[in-house]
């Protein structure tokens, strides 16, 4: 039977199972096909003029606006690619040399990230296809400049700005709002496919923009304090103030997604009062809020600082959240430079250490179902304490990249602690909870956005084995073979 001449209720039960971009393609098939309807749940923003056009024409279809759930802001900005360049004659067609540089570091990258990995992923050969055709350095330099020409005019008209909070007033649906400097990933190889991200050129090798500043080449956190120092969040900035105005009552979720890169909002953010801070608290306490991601940088700080962590107000921040919250996960930039000495992740001074319990009013989360800690300095003993401390609600842990104080345990002492002490093995299956853990890969190199996860491996270690069975040895073979002990 031919595609055209299925039933209708058939038809949309395939549609169920097409992506997004079958579905456009589908579309394009015959004029029966036409006018199948798009699904669009979430809408992208940032400040490219392109993004900013389809964000605007979802918001004014009157089918397409319905389905919106999530606004993802790409934060990430082309910066000026001109910089350094003053001066600089542009003969025979050459770019700059930081820029030529950044592009060839590129191909090393693709290189290096695939080399440390034995199983090869599927989509390397379309990056194959596009390393091969990538475009000359001078065309796609002149390209960025393009682009950043464009991106600066949103920012001295704002019309990113307007365009979201008008998107605001038209999303009913609206319930999660992503704020990411990691939109572009990496070379020929986007996060998110973005109006934007989707029409740059193919082969298109290019100084991938982050936007947000964070701890890639150099450890120091910035600071919290001018104008200009704010700026640098800009997209952050506008949704916590268009949130505390009470726009989009409809939004429960605000995440920070970084995708593992050492970026986010500096830690400093907690170090003052400032209007931010207290706009941060009235999104938090709106009724029914029930997810917070909150991705932080705190590199570079002297041994005796880490007052962001320490004098109180994140706490006061979070236990201003609804009691409705389901979903916290908090993630720093710590322990991106393993100790070479020694090949751990252990590391770190006692005067570094904050009890995470200072941290988390867990006793005012009664429904929570998630927690999330990563690349954080804890003690075991002070894990365990928060661990115990979980509502009963709680369906999923995640304790990834975590660094363990110099003699404050190890992953394994905790989860063999976790599986003898805790009564989680007691409860029903359906209700126990799954715990993730993350690790870097290799010791010598980190490879951003890739990492090692534990979860079957865990969920038999704590549940279904004991020290002397086959399944209870997983993670603890796991742990003898790679040296993590």
């Amino acid at each position: 039977m031919r595609l055209t001449h299925l039933p209708k209720e058939l038809l949309d039960k395939i549609l169920l199972d097409l992506t997004g971009k079958d579905i456009k393609n589908l579309r394009l098939a015959c004029k029966l096909f036409s006018d199948i309807p798009l699904r669009l749940s979430r809408a992208f923003i940032s400040v490219n003029p392109i993004d900013i056009e389809v964000f605007r024409s979802i918001a004014d279809h009157e089918a397409y606006r319905h389905g919106v759930k999530e606004i993802i802001w790409d934060e990430a900005r082309f910066g000026n690619p001109r910089s350094g360049c003053e001066g600089y004659e542009l003969e025979g067609r050459v770019a700059p040399y930081d820029y030529i540089h950044a592009c060839k570091e590129n191909l090393y990258e693709i290189l290096g990230r695939r080399s440390m990995f034995a199983v090869h992923f599927p989509f390397e050969k379309a990056i194959d296809e596009e390393v091969k055709a990538q475009m000359p350095v001078f065309e796609s330099w002149l390209l960025c400049c393009e682009y950043a020409d464009r991106q600066n005019e949103v920012l001295k008209d704002g019309s990113d700005i307007k365009a979201f909070e008008y998107g605001l007033e038209r999303f009913p649906a609206l319930e999660r709002i992503t704020l990411t400097p990691a939109a572009h990933g990496f070379t020929f190889k986007p996060l998110y496919g973005t109006p934007m991200l989707r029409s740059l050129p193919y082969g298109f090798n290019y100084n991938i923009p982050r936007g947000w500043p964070g701890t890639y080449d150099h450890l120091q956190c910035e600071p919290w304090e001018t104008e200009t120092d704010k700026e640098q969040w800009r997209g952050f900035r506008e949704v916590i103030r268009c949130l505390a105005e009470n726009k989009a009552p409809s939004v429960k979720d605000l995440v920070i997604d970084v995708h593992q890169l050492p970026t986010g909002l500096t830690c400093h953010f907690f170090d003052n009062p400032c209007r931010e801070y207290d706009q941060l608290v009235a999104v938090l306490r709106r009724p029914g809020f029930r997810r917070f991601d909150l991705a932080l940088t705190a590199g570079g700080q002297p041994s005796f600082d880490w007052i962001s962590f320490r004098n109180g107000r994140i706490r006061r921040a979070l236990a201003e959240a609804s009691e409705d919250l389901e979903h916290i996960h908090l993630r720093t930039d710590w322990g991106d430079e393993p100790d070479f000495n020694t090949g751990l992740d252990s590391s770190g001074l006692p005067y570094h250490f904050t009890p995470l319990l200072d941290i988390f009013p867990i006793e005012r989360w009664p429904k929570l179902r998630h927690f999330g800690l990563s690349k954080f300095l804890v003690r075991q003993d002070d894990v365990m304490s928060l661990l115990v401390a979980l509502p009963a609600s709680i369906r999923t842990i995640e304790l990834s990249f975590l660094c363990f104080l110099n003699d404050g345990g190890s992953y394994k002492a905790l989860l063999d602690e976790m599986r003898d002490t805790l009564d989680w093995r007691t409860r029903d299956a359906a209700v126990r909870p799954k715990v993730k853990i993350g690790l870097d890969g290799y010791y010598s190199d980190v490879v951003y956005g890739r990492a090692i996860w534990l979860e079957r491996e865990v969920d038999s270690f704590l549940y279904e084995g004991g020290p002397g069975s086959s399944r209870g040895r997983e993670v603890r073979r796991w742990w003898y073979d790679t040296g993590r002990i």
